[in-house]
């Protein structure tokens, strides 16, 4: 498993290091707003790598890495659960509900500031810290990786239960999704989800801030896209278009009015 960081070519060894890309990227930071005493900034640069830093009386209290992803989906009823995880109904053109996520909220001192739900269209950020990329779908189809459960026989039920004709072990669509957080107690939940889908395209990137390379990924799974990003050293071979599956960290930008400026 690599980590969040590694997934935008922003990988740190130890605390040390941590401390000191921060202090780069504090230096070019645009801030965004003061909520609650917090002032908002956020770090980009041209490769697409992202951190959302707050930080009060000189202190580092925010630090979410993102993506400035260009794909996403449709959010309703988008409400914060925790400190920084927030929980929204992935909805279609119709506004039907297709799925659900648990996501850190790249504004979530905003939504804290805004004290209310909103919906709207939303970027999407998946980084994809244990995932498998696959040919295509009928070779994630075949693999392990598509059973919902991995202890399960891959070969199919026992004879016994063949003889019943009951199927062998559920699998996973090649563009499927399951939010953790959403089944999680709200204080302890969590942004990291199961996705599954058809990658449209991919391009490979290099942090500024580091030399680091990593892939960021347009991906269509369940309900909406995404742009999934994974770390040059744990990936360092460009996906072709195919599928892509496993366990990712979730943020969104939410494209909605949100506060801007001085919240107390």
């Amino acid at each position: 498993m690599t980590s969040a960081l590694a997934c935008v070519g922003l990988s740190v060894r130890d605390e040390a290091e941590l401390s000191s890309l921060v202090t780069r990227a504090w230096r070019t930071v645009r801030e965004t707003g003061v909520y609650g005493g917090v002032h908002v900034g956020r770090w980009q640069d041209a490769s697409g790598a992202v951190l959302i830093l707050g930080w009060r009386s000189g202190e580092l209290v925010d630090f979410v890495p993102a993506y400035a992803a260009a794909s996403g989906g449709l959010l309703s009823e988008c409400r914060l659960i925790n400190d920084f995880v927030a929980v929204a109904e992935v909805v279609d053109a119709g506004g039907q509900q297709v799925t659900a996520m648990a996501f850190e909220a790249e504004q979530y001192r905003q939504l804290l500031a805004l004290g209310r739900r909103v919906s709207g269209p939303a970027r999407i950020t998946a980084l994809g810290v244990d995932v498998q990329v696959y040919p295509d779908a009928d070779a994630f189809a075949a693999s392990p990786g598509s059973q919902l459960d991995p202890s399960a026989d891959p070969a199919g039920p026992p004879p016994r239960d063949r003889e019943q004709g009951w199927p062998g072990p559920p699998r996973l669509a090649a563009e499927s999704f399951i939010s953790y957080g959403i089944f999680a107690d709200p204080a302890q939940a969590r942004p990291h989800a199961c996705l599954s889908g058809t990658v449209l395209s991919a391009g490979r990137r290099v942090c500024a801030l580091t030399g680091q390379p990593f892939t960021a990924a347009a991906v269509r799974t369940a309900g909406f896209e995404a742009d999934v990003c994974l770390a040059g050293s744990a990936y360092p071979h460009l996906p072709a278009p195919g599928t892509i599956s496993g366990t990712v960290v979730l943020s969104a930008a939410i494209d909605a009015p949100l506060p801007h400026g001085q919240v107390s």
